[in-house]
């Protein structure tokens, strides 16, 4: 099997994996922002496109494209999808993509977005505020201690921007720049690090995470707070999962539409391992089928809850290509680790996707009959692993065995 977040089918972008955010493990964190890092990552506002960059380098325009998807994603209570379409010529990151089918984005004209260019502070500021308007989300004037008038480099804000910048200054979203001995300023046309640009998201989402009520969603995402948990009798037979996944009588989806018109974004407790060896408790995001949702969730939290504390740094369910991620009824839990690989006359794999499969060893490859794997298997799925006599697929958790 491809990976749904590495691999393409034609021209579709695969954002159901690659828009989960995942441990983005920054570097060069300053002491100054560390809890304001910790907070961002808990609050599952890092991408995995930051993972391993400084934290004090400057973030460009796509980077916070993934930021600004989250913080959507964390005040809507939505989830997010990505077509296959390229609205720019010089960019495909789905997170980009994303973004500019939800409104956050438009370009710099001419089919350009100029992705690796380093995003101005109004810039970064009408994207938060763009993220309002989608999400239906009213930000009314307030009387609060800050004020842009209080900055004297108010008038250097471009007008496209200037509602924008009001908004994120009285809800201290933004807060003034201030060099020793001078006044503070906003200093819009001037460019934010990594971790202020984090750090500020998770301002924006305090703000504003509760204002949406997660109720007043009229577009054709089929996201909802809580999904009524099926009869869950093992073990089912093919036909009783089929009238499970897709109604008495319903056919596998045909087409994109179709299937993420069937999707809903979950989230689960995982544990992620530290560099020290230390698991800290995280969250991981999957878009997965509606009518699967409950189980998803209930083998999560067992694994959550096991003996092992198994950690969990990639995972990954729907994304719209062959095979059963197309239906949102397939699970990747760390690729790298538990491969795709391919049997040969002598018994000996060569691998396909991911590098190894070593349980015991590596505390991310899974092992045969350890939690993540009695968690699958006892909700009616079958593993990779052990499922076919052609190929090994240590990754990979299927409802209907494919």
């Amino acid at each position: 099997m491809k990976h749904p977040i590495f691999r393409r089918a034609g021209t579709l972008a695969l954002l159901g994996a690659l828009l989960i955010p995942q441990a983005g493990a920054l570097s060069d964190v300053s002491n100054w922002a560390q809890e304001g890092v910790a907070a961002a990552q808990e609050a599952g506002l890092i991408p995995s496109t930051l993972e391993t960059r400084s934290a004090t380098g400057a973030i460009t325009r796509a980077e916070f494209c993934g930021i600004a998807v989250n913080a959507y994603k964390a005040v809507s209570g939505k989830a997010v999808f990505a077509s296959g379409k390229k609205p720019f010529r010089d960019c495909d990151d789905p997170n980009v993509v994303a973004a500019y089918e939800l409104g956050l984005i438009s370009g710099r004209g001419d089919g350009v977005f100029d992705p690796d260019a380093e995003i101005e502070r109004q810039d970064l500021c009408m994207m938060l505020y763009n993220i309002l308007n989608t999400a239906g989300i009213d930000a009314p004037a307030i009387a609060g201690d800050a004020c842009v008038e209080d900055y004297p480099d108010v008038s250097e804000i471009n007008d496209y921007a200037v509602d924008a910048m009001i908004t994120m200054v009285d809800y201290t979203v933004v807060n003034g720049i201030t060099i020793a001995g001078q006044p503070a300023t906003l200093s819009p046309s001037s460019t934010a690090t990594r971790e202020q640009a984090l750090i500020m998201a998770t301002r924006f989402c305090s703000a504003f995470e509760d204002a949406s009520d997660h109720a007043s969603d009229t577009s054709s995402d089929t996201t909802s707070d809580t999904w009524e948990e099926p009869d869950l009798t093992m073990p089912l037979t093919d036909e009783e999962k089929m009238e499970l996944v897709y109604g008495v009588g319903g056919e596998k989806y045909q087409t994109a539409e179709e299937a993420e018109a069937n999707m809903v974004e979950i989230s689960v407790p995982v544990w992620r391992l530290q560099e020290d060896g230390t698991k800290t408790s995280g969250t991981a995001y999957l878009q997965v089928n509606s009518n699967l949702a409950s189980i998803y969730e209930a083998i999560f939290e067992e694994i959550y809850n096991g003996d092992e504390q198994f950690p969990i740094k990639d995972v990954g369910c729907y994304s719209w290509r062959t095979g059963e991620h197309s239906q949102g009824t397939a699970v990747d839990i760390n690729w790298e680790e538990n491969m795709e690989a391919t049997i040969n006359e002598d018994g000996s794999l060569t691998p396909t996707t991911g590098s190894y499969w070593l349980p015991g060893e590596d505390p991310y490859s899974i092992p045969e009959g350890g939690d993540v794997y009695n968690a699958f298997i006892n909700h009616g799925f079958l593993w990779g692993g052990n499922a076919w006599r052609s190929k090994r697929d240590y990754m990979h958790f299927s409802f209907f065995g494919t």
